[in-house]
């Protein structure tokens, strides 16, 4: 970069002496200053594009697995650990290699008691299915398995709602002719038909007691836009596609408190390891602080609270694939390089999933 710097700097110096007329020296300074500036925009420009996965707390990771691998079919990618806390189990679902926009994570808490309602949180997340049928074939699935859910229509779109083992609220939300991520992928190692499975990640519902605070927050500081929505603030970075929706809502009242089932945190995509660069720049503009950069094996990621609810901005690569292949994915227990002395340590205080 100084490098850089240095070669404009007398480049622009050359010209003054080569051009001695006044407005031919003008016009190559003012040539150079815009190259340059356009240059550290596009350096310093943020791409988020959409959601990258939800975590949340299971009180059982066996019970866990088996409802979000044979029930909703989605994959288990990574079985880890929680790298601030490697006694806990850290599990990752999603499509056939977890592509971003497509993951669940969840941390094994096996003490957690009952979260108690209230505002101030990730109230409830979104999974997208193709079509009608689909959500009727899941309404069905879920009936089986002896799962109630209720239909609604939320953000214009046919739903069905129901809780988890751990109670924890999901909507599957028909997407229709919305766009989705060229990324995502069908599971191959799901029983679920091709064409109705989970596609991923839909609207995320906030409450919060200010909500204008938080929607300041989405669009002036992150780049999101509103939609055009009566009932209450929806903001999105894909106007055609449902997958980088927050709902905003506001609640007043005492705040949530963490339990089984409880959203810790939602993660958004932003891409390229110079995307997340860009990020921590801007949030460094800010009053609160943040985790700084921190490289979590699968993809480096940093941590923001504002307004109550964690934030994490986290790349696509390298992704579950930098140790395993695609057909090993979850089935072993994978850790960092830095927790790999301690393996037979961690392993001692884990159980069998």
């Amino acid at each position: 970069m100084a490098f850089y710097i240095l070669a404009v700097y007398l480049r622009m110096s050359a010209n003054i002496f080569l051009f001695a007329e006044k407005g031919e020296m003008a016009y190559k300074y003012l040539f150079y200053v815009s190259w340059y500036k356009i240059y550290t925009n596009r350096r310093d420009s943020m791409n988020i594009v959409g959601h990258h996965h939800i975590s949340m707390y299971t009180k059982d990771t066996k019970r866990n697995k088996d409802f979000y691998t044979n029930v909703l079919g989605l994959r288990l990618v990574e079985k880890s650990v929680n790298q601030d806390n490697p006694s806990m189990y850290h599990l990752f679902y999603g499509d056939e290699v977890g592509t971003a926009g497509t993951i669940l994570s969840f941390f094994e808490i096996p003490n957690a008691g009952h979260k108690q309602p209230g505002t101030e949180t990730i109230y409830r997340f979104s999974l997208l299915v193709p079509n009608q049928a689909a959500l009727h074939y899941f309404e069905k699935r879920l009936e089986n398995n002896g799962i109630k859910s209720e239909h609604l229509y939320y953000l214009g779109q046919e739903g069905v709602v129901f809780k988890d083992e751990d109670d924890l609220e999901i909507i599957l939300l028909v997407n229709d002719s919305f766009e989705v991520p060229h990324q995502w992928q069908h599971n191959a190692y799901s029983e679920i038909p091709q064409g109705y499975q989970i596609l991923g990640i839909g609207p995320v519902e906030l409450r919060v007691r200010n909500a204008a605070r938080t929607v300041e927050f989405l669009e002036n500081v992150l780049g999101y836009r509103k939609r055009d929505n009566k009932s209450f603030d929806v903001l999105t970075l894909a106007p055609q596609g449902l997958y980088s929706d927050f709902v905003v809502i506001e609640q007043q009242g005492q705040r949530k408190r963490p339990g089984r089932g409880y959203i810790h945190h939602i993660a958004v995509n932003t891409p390229q390891m110079s995307d997340l660069d860009a990020i921590y720049k801007k949030l460094q503009q800010q009053p609160q602080s943040n985790s700084g950069i921190i490289d979590r094996y699968f993809f480096k990621s940093l941590y923001y609270r504002h307004n109550s609810i964690m934030y994490e901005f986290a790349t696509e690569a390298p992704g579950f694939t930098i140790d395993t292949p695609v057909e090993q994915l979850g089935s072993q227990l994978n850790l960092p390089d830095f927790l790999e002395e301690e393996r037979e340590q961690i392993e001692s205080k884990l159980h069998e999933i």
